[in-house]
């Protein structure tokens, strides 16, 4: 029996039979283009159940949720069609410096070892072009150094092979001569001269080579001796070689003590002293003075001198700078080599200052105990 309703007849799907008490339950129903929702709940009162039902009109929800829905839907195929190009352009501007990046590698893998890559801004991708362009840089710097390495090799195998062959060609050629013809005594002196000249000259060659073999693959430990004990015993040596070419030699020695193998430290000086008579000098001036970190050691003469294009080439082995007067003097061409691997054994700086003319200064650098180096006195 309905008591009271505001709505029009009842729903047919609204079976009230078999609900539950306390439980409510809805239907939406559509009538046309109106759409109503019901909501009904059971009540018990004793023996007597009573039902409630609301009729709801909600089609200006549905409208709007329809509406809500299309707007949305709009935005949404909006956002995709610009979010698209929008992220196509972002991916193509990250992955393009990542491309550069990738290429400028394939053609350093090439062997164009100077590509760089041009590193604009902070953000990761600069900060990679910066990274890769100091790789770069420093696969650049390596090669070269491997480049340089392999050439000096190869000139040391040619010029070793040339200084082995001109005095042994010689050396066959006087001793054929010597025992195939009858010569006076004139000429087997002359012959013998030269042959004697030319073994001294290889023996020179093969001391010096290992000399600089052992320099390689030996560790030397380094002592605490008295810079002006050392050139005391040192002039002993140097003096007759001075005289024998009629060279006056000065000394200026102030006494401290510095970190040295004797024996590297002498065959160094006597080498630098040997060049310097070489050069066909006059005065030889020898000084040991202190800065304030170091101890700089100069060997000045004044001979021939070194042209200044030529002084970074004076260590490579086997260079002169006149070949005719060194081969007359039985040089090998690696005295200066020698000085320089012994000077790196000493953790030493080496300076070498000509203007070709008039003479040439030598200054080798060590550090003081407990010191560091002192830029000033280099």
């Amino acid at each position: 029996m309905r008591i009271f309703a505001n709505t029009g007849a009842q729903p047919d799907f609204l079976d009230f039979n078999g609900e539950d008490d306390d439980r409510i339950a809805f239907r939406i129903l559509r009538e046309g283009e109106e759409i109503y929702i019901y909501v009904y709940d059971c009540i018990t009162q004793g023996d007597m159940k009573v039902y409630l039902v609301t009729e709801t009109d909600i089609s200006s929800v549905v409208d709007t949720q329809k509406s809500m829905i299309n707007y949305f839907q709009k935005i949404y195929i909006s956002i995709l069609c610009i979010s698209f190009p929008v992220i196509f352009l972002l991916t193509k501007v990250l992955t393009g410096s990542v491309k550069k990046v990738g290429k400028a590698a394939g053609r350093i893998a090439k062997g164009n070892y100077s590509e760089r890559i041009s590193a604009e801004g902070k953000d990761e991708i600069s900060e990679l072009a910066s990274d890769f362009n100091r790789m770069a840089q420093r696969v650049e710097e390596k090669i070269a150094e491997l480049s340089d390495m392999a050439r000096q090799k190869e000139d040391f195998a040619a010029n070793f092979a040339h200084e082995l062959k001109t005095p042994l060609t010689s050396v066959i050629g006087y001793a054929d001569m010597l025992y195939r013809r009858d010569l006076t005594k004139e000429e087997v002196k002359s012959a013998a001269e030269y042959i004697l000249s030319e073994g001294m000259r290889l023996e020179s060659l093969s001391l010096k080579l290992m000399d600089l073999f052992v320099l390689d693959k030996q560790e030397f430990l380094l002592e605490r001796m008295s810079v002006k004990e050392m050139f005391d015993d040192l002039e002993q040596g140097i003096e007759p070689v001075c005289r024998k070419h009629e060279v006056t030699l000065h000394m200026d020695i102030e006494d401290n003590t510095i970190e040295v193998d004797y024996d590297l430290f002498k065959t160094m000086i006597l080498n630098l002293v040997d060049n310097a008579v070489k050069a066909d000098s006059r005065d030889i001036w020898i000084s040991g003075k202190q800065g304030r970190d170091t101890y700089r050691i100069s060997i000045r003469d004044n001979g021939k001198g070194i042209p200044p294009n030529e002084l970074g080439r004076i260590t490579e082995a086997f260079y002169m700078v006149d070949k005719s007067r060194s081969r007359k003097q039985h040089g090998a061409g690696l005295g200066m080599t020698l000085v320089s691997k012994i000077v790196k054994i000493h953790r030493a700086k080496m300076k070498v200052e000509s203007d070709g003319k008039m003479g040439t200064v030598i200054s080798i650098t060590f550090h003081l105990h407990g010191g560091g180096m002192d830029e000033e006195n280099i």
